[in-house]
């Protein structure tokens, strides 16, 4: 039976959200944060949000440098993103705690990190509030991609690479059993 409240609660009825790591440097401080609001927001020029809280480390890291990263990790990674999402990068090194590698960047100073299977790196064009959280959008000025994690007409291959999925509540999906079929839209 469905339920209906004008109570929202929780608030995680839009959940799965596939789960990344945003990663920002700035003054010889790197941090990492679990983030699953995040989204596309234009092709020409490409654009990508992610929805952050002003408390985060990270946020400040990223107001102070104007550049970030977006990694999206496989569903073998759903430890590391509870433990990065789970703690503060004010009072512990991620990178040096989890033992985070992390491949070079092309145009920013933002980590990349070398278990993603696709990053972007992005410089920050706008930083706007909604709500209790920062819609900062940036500008993407490089891909890295795993080549072999996508199709020739560049899709995710889910048989190379499944990525995290969130559910809320602390809950990650590490494993999945993928049956994807391509449906025509009808033109």
């Amino acid at each position: 039976m469905k339920q209906v409240s004008e109570s929202v609660g929780a608030y995680y009825q839009h959940y799965p959200r596939i789960a990344a790591v945003v990663s920002a440097y700035n003054d010889g401080k790197a941090d990492a944060m679990t983030c699953t609001w995040h989204t596309p927001l234009s092709s020409k020029p490409p654009l990508f949000g992610v929805l952050l809280t002003p408390r985060r480390f990270t946020y400040q890291l990223i107001v102070d440098s104007k550049e970030f990263a977006v990694n999206f990790l496989p569903a073998e990674s759903a430890r590391l993103l509870a433990a990065v999402g789970g703690s503060k990068g004010a009072m512990v090194d991620k990178f040096a705690t989890y033992n985070i590698a992390r491949d070079i960047p092309l145009k920013t100073n933002a980590p990349v990190l070398a278990d993603a299977y696709a990053a972007y790196e992005c410089k920050l064009v706008e930083d706007r509030p909604y709500g209790d959280h920062q819609l900062l959008v940036g500008e993407v000025v490089a891909t890295h991609w795993l080549e072999e994690a996508f199709s020739e007409g560049g899709s995710l291959d889910l048989k190379a690479a499944i990525p995290a999925f969130y559910l809320g509540n602390d809950s990650y999906i590490t494993r999945l059993k993928p049956a994807v079929e391509k449906i025509d839209r009808g033109r």
